[in-house]
């Protein structure tokens, strides 16, 4: 990370970076999230399953790097590992990852802060080295302005030492701010920040891959069944499956 990165991380909670996944990947991996939109979630490969309810306008997709191939791509990109090794402050190790659809009407509903502390959720800054305790990169397939219901946040917010006052809906809070991006693109930021979504009004599909990096010595997340099966460290290449591994 260069100087000006680290400090609107710090500052902000979140990074944007432009053009960080090759138009092949992103093709590739469009290709297989065509098929999982339209399969019967019992038909899913394990370790594969509905992290929520589907509904009209929602599907989340739990474990996605083991649905093919092609997700594998994604897990040692230079760029963005070397922002998850400099805010981690130590080992890091991808945690877990999931796929979000999303269509007219939906929306994530905003969530986590820097108070309360969430134990695993933590991001603080001490003599010039950050420590996100988790920290996610998104991966928009399509690209996601505001009116598509892109990634939003409360810059800052990770950070804060109150409460927020506002509740966890979208058009409820003024400071919320929208990260549009185009595919190809990474948005870096730290699960301890505020953040959903925008709420789709134009229609156009959002299609989001979620690749989630910890502390190294961070057990699978569990919630949402997220989990590695114990083929995925065959499955991947040895740098690629040391990165998935307990340190």
């Amino acid at each position: 990370m260069d100087a000006e990165q680290k400090y609107l991380f710090d500052l902000q909670g979140y990074l944007v970076l432009k053009d960080v996944v090759p138009p092949a990947y992103v093709e590739a991996c469009n290709r297989a999230l065509d098929r999982y939109e339209t399969m019967d979630s019992d038909a899913y490969p394990l370790p594969l399953c509905l992290g929520q309810e589907r509904t009209s306008d929602n599907l989340y997709i739990s474990n996605i790097l083991e649905g093919d191939p092609a997700f594998e791509s994604l897990v040692d990109l230079p760029p963005v590992l070397d922002v998850i090794a400099e805010v981690t402050g130590g080992p890091y190790r991808l945690n877990h990852t999931y796929a979000i659809y999303r269509w007219l009407g939906g929306y994530t509903r905003l969530h986590m802060h820097g108070t309360p502390i969430i134990p695993k959720c933590q991001y603080h800054c001490r003599n010039g080295q950050m420590v996100s305790t988790l920290t996610k990169v998104v991966f928009p397939m399509l690209d996601c302005a505001a009116e598509d219901g892109c990634f939003a946040v409360i810059p800052g917010a990770h950070k804060s030492n109150f409460s927020k006052p506002w509740g966890n809906e979208p058009v409820d809070n003024p400071p919320l701010r929208a990260v549009p991006a185009q595919a190809g693109d990474a948005i870096i930021f730290t699960e301890a920040l505020t953040h959903g979504s925008m709420v789709s009004t134009s229609g156009k599909p959002r299609r989001t891959l979620y690749y989630c990096y910890s502390t190294g010595y961070m057990p699978d997340w569990g919630g949402q069944g997220l989990h590695f099966s114990e083929a995925i460290y065959e499955q991947l290449n040895a740098s690629r499956s040391e990165i998935l591994r307990l340190k």
